[in-house]
């Protein structure tokens, strides 16, 4: 997927999303924040910008060392978010935006790691996404129905990931022995923008804006955000805390 993708395009998308809001609010300044699956480093050069200590980690070895040539200074690295070489109690804040539902094993090794390593008193920053209304009533039913195709046609179907609702998403916090601050949605807060309907909808993108919709998605996504922005919200977000 980041083969594609350019760093510079990654940062500037991460103006305009809500989950900025949160981060601004509850994110510390004085001690040291991973982000576990960091993908092409967007958020953690982002929030660095912002004066946050951001580190990220990611599997991808291809994609940190893409991000090393862009930048040796970024701390950055290869490795496994189930298996973090940080010592306990030793981080202030863990960030994870959209990573732990593609275990199909669950999410409950990644998430018992990131309460591990963060002090008492840590936040952890979590988004997965979200079975909104949009993708129970309209996206996964045609979903099913390319699949089934696939397999008539003898094609191989993997797993991609799990998605929650706001319910599962804070159950499977708490779980983890976390305490739950607050919930909400990860998306654009632009009406006009949906990352739901960019990911579900290719023929909705607009070619020449990374993230952005043609006019007939910026429609739909005005209409359905307007309504509420539960409708389409890419992702749940949850903020919790270790106690």
């Amino acid at each position: 997927m980041w083969d594609v993708r350019q760093i510079e395009d990654e940062v500037r998308a991460c103006e305009g999303r809500g989950i900025m809001r949160h981060f601004s609010e509850y994110l510390p300044r004085d001690r040291d924040i991973l982000e576990a699956g960091c993908g092409l480093g967007a958020w953690v050069i982002y929030l660095n910008k912002k004066g946050y200590p951001v580190a990220g980690i990611d599997h991808d070895k291809k994609v940190m060392k893409r991000l090393k040539q862009w930048d040796p200074s970024l701390d950055v690295e290869h490795g496994d978010i189930e298996n973090l070489r940080y010592n306990d109690n030793s981080l202030g804040a863990y960030i994870s935006l959209g990573v732990v539902e593609h275990f199909e094993g669950g999410a409950d090794k990644p998430l018992h790691e990131a309460y591990r390593v963060l002090e008492p008193g840590g936040t952890l920053v979590l988004t997965v996404p979200y079975n909104n209304i949009f993708r129970k009533l309209i996206a996964h039913p045609l979903r099913e129905v390319y699949l089934l195709l696939s397999r008539v046609r003898g094609r191989k179907v993997f797993f991609a990931e799990y998605r929650y609702s706001e319910t599962e998403a804070r159950e499977m916090v708490e779980k983890a022995g976390f305490r739950v601050i607050t919930t909400g949605t990860d998306d654009f807060v632009s009406k006009t923008r949906s990352l739901g309907l960019w990911s579900e909808f290719p023929w909705l993108q607009d070619r020449n804006s990374l993230y952005g919709l043609n006019r007939f998605g910026k429609a739909i996504a005005f209409i359905l955000n307007s309504i509420s922005r539960k409708v389409l919200a890419s992702g749940i977000l949850v903020v919790a805390q270790k106690p």
